[in-house]
């Protein structure tokens, strides 16, 4: 037992987990394992000899918002019940805890009133476990074979989308890339980065105490409201969602220098991935009016591509669209096959002004075509003022310049398609990463057909907007 509890704390050391810091995969991790088995609460969590740290959560405000693990994020390793987990490696199933009169003492469960408990191990990639994925529920809860197979599924998935995530990366440090190598920064540099990725860490516990708050009051937990007492409680509720969903963003940006160093090829569902950078878009588009459309190609979901870079891609490509589109419009993407590439095509609809993209935006894509080398780490304003564009335009089109940059990262390709007569729209293309994964140079060149006709969205497929909601 010392000695596997010694191995523990190494491999937490070496991953840099022994602190109550949260982990954005893990953050989604808990969120994902609560919505799917509709229980109230769920973390991730690990542990050292006597302290058990939570990180990542989905419902801490259900223990009242004074609750030491709300506050704080970590409690005394015996309080729970994940202690025994860790001794056994293997899952915990407690439908009903009041038929162990022993478990149903400790002082998590005691204190709490839970009912139905259910855990797996957090296993690294050297088979060492560190922590435990948990689901807790104040009612009977039944846990089927499947539900904890998925639990399990979960756990090693977020387990190793931390560790890819670490891949090459010092501990402790964190930068935005730009294409700029960050040994190629001053310190103070690299110390302001280290800052703003903590202090952005650290923006998720008032938050969540702030979101807690306003979802009780919403619930009329305390009383009921007024109806413009509940109007203004469902605005703190929406507007603290939507900073946590920004805060999210901005550590997962803050991750890209590791992530573009070393790709981690992994099957993703194409579906999955645009509704969920979609539902995160979602609050912003509301604010402007505006609608996010998604269509796929029917049996084109699957693809060997790096989750965490392709997500960034489709995200930024969006934003920097909904940046520039005016209020009623709708931000079309689609999503399809070409020759061996998966095309992401965006642009948007306007009731009055038609299909296409803005001219600020077209402007700025037939630039960075006519850039000297295109496969040189992008700068922001080079492009523009090289080909007489105002160098103001690049403030809301940055995001397209990082598409690009992540796209080329992933032997991709960022292409303008269509004209004045039909309409323009931007076309990233990601190639399967194990198709490319043999070649010397490190891309595939794109099928001769590479240009994509106008109407790239394909007839018959519906165009109603996913179910955010759903997610």
């Amino acid at each position: 037992m010392a000695e596997r509890q010694h191995h523990r704390l190494a491999c937490l050391a070496a991953l840099g987990l022994d602190n109550n810091r949260s982990v954005a995969s893990f953050e989604e991790a808990a969120q994902i394992a609560a919505r799917y088995l509709q229980v109230p609460v769920a973390w991730v969590s690990v542990a050292d000899g006597t302290t058990e740290y939570i990180k990542g959560a989905y419902g801490l405000s259900q223990f009242g918002l004074t609750h030491p693990l709300l506050l704080h994020r970590q409690m005394p390793l015996g309080e729970g019940l994940s202690h025994y987990v860790l001794a056994s490696h293997q899952p915990l199933v407690l439908p009903d805890l009041t038929l162990h009169s022993t478990l149903a003492q400790a002082p998590l469960v005691a204190s709490q009133g839970l009912i139905t408990y259910g855990a797996v191990p957090l296993i690294t990639s050297d088979q060492q476990c560190v922590g435990t994925l948990a689901i807790m529920d104040v009612k009977p809860h039944s846990l089927t074979e499947r539900d904890m197979s998925f639990l399990t599924m979960t756990a090693r998935w977020a387990m190793g989308d931390y560790e890819r995530s670490q891949g090459g990366q010092p501990r402790g440090t964190a930068a935005v890339t730009s294409g700029v190598d960050s040994q190629a920064r001053s310190p103070i540099d690299s110390i302001q980065l280290h800052l703003i990725s903590q202090l952005t860490q650290d923006l998720r516990s008032p938050l969540t105490a702030v979101l807690g708050m306003a979802s009780m009051l919403r619930r009329e937990i305390y009383g009921p409201l007024t109806p413009k007492q509940r109007e203004y409680t469902e605005i703190v509720c929406t507007s603290s969602q939507t900073l946590m969903t920004l805060v999210g963003e901005i550590i997962e940006l803050s991750g890209l220098t590791a992530q573009s160093i070393q790709l981690a090829p992994t099957s993703v569902d194409i579906q999955y991935l645009s509704q969920l950078v979609l539902a995160t878009l979602h609050p912003l588009a509301e604010k402007r009016a505006q609608t996010l459309e998604l269509t796929i190609e029917p049996h084109e979901h699957q693809w060997i591509l790096d989750k965490a870079m392709a997500k960034q891609v489709l995200y930024h490509l969006v934003f920097s669209v909904m940046q520039l589109a005016g209020e009623n419009s709708t931000i079309r993407v689609h999503a399809s096959r070409k020759g061996a590439y998966l095309a992401l095509a965006v642009w948007l609809a306007n009731p009055w002004l038609g299909e296409g993209l803005p001219a600020a935006i077209v402007e700025f894509c037939q630039a960075l075509s006519q850039a000297p080398n295109p496969k040189a780490p992008p700068t922001i304003q080079a492009p523009l003022v090289a080909n007489g564009l105002s160098p103001d335009v690049s403030v809301d089109v940055q995001g397209l310049l990082l598409s690009q940059y992540l796209a080329q990262q992933q032997h991709g390709q960022f292409q303008l398609h269509g004209g004045p007569d039909v309409g323009h729209r931007i076309v990233v293309l990601l190639p399967n990463l194990e198709a490319s994964s043999g070649r010397t140079e490190g891309r595939i060149e794109p099928p001769a057909e590479a240009t994509l006709s106008s109407d790239v969205a394909v007839e018959g497929l519906s165009r109603t907007p996913s179910p955010f909601g759903l997610i």
